[in-house]
């Protein structure tokens, strides 16, 4: 069995309208916290074994392993490279620009249904082609 990232709702759409600059980059940091955690949360299921056993493993403490699984600890990208070679694992970091989505306000405009409401094949053909 395997925690599961997708069963947790996306909360960026309520946050970007919302919240101002520097709490929307506290939410970055907790989401990328959480995919941390679910990485060893779903390691230890995996492999069936309980904090204390994955702490010897690491050697670290057992209650720095619950940290880490609970998202109150923010580890250095050292202490993350060094549990991912323990662990068998290859650390890899991202840092690009974001991607920039705004195609449905783009095509309000651009798409003529005439008077007809269309079927969801054609909005989709429209959609496909003006993408």
């Amino acid at each position: 069995m395997e925690v599961n990232q997708d069963l947790l709702k996306n909360p960026w759409d309520v946050i970007d309208e919302i919240a101002d600059d520097e709490t929307q980059e506290k939410f970055e940091l907790d989401d990328i916290l959480v995919e941390i955690s679910l990485k060893i949360i779903n390691y230890r299921i995996e492999k069936g074994i309980t904090q204390k056993k994955l702490a010897e493993k690491l050697n670290v403490s057992q209650s720095m392993i619950s940290k880490l699984e609970s998202g109150e600890y923010n580890p250095t990208i050292e202490q993350l490279w060094k549990v991912s070679k323990k662990l068998g694992w290859n650390l890899e970091l991202q840092m690009k620009k974001p991607v920039e989505t705004d195609i449905w306000n783009q095509l309000d405009t651009e798409i003529d249904f005439g008077n007809e409401a269309p079927s969801d094949e054609e909005m989709m053909n429209q959609i496909a082609e003006g993408a």
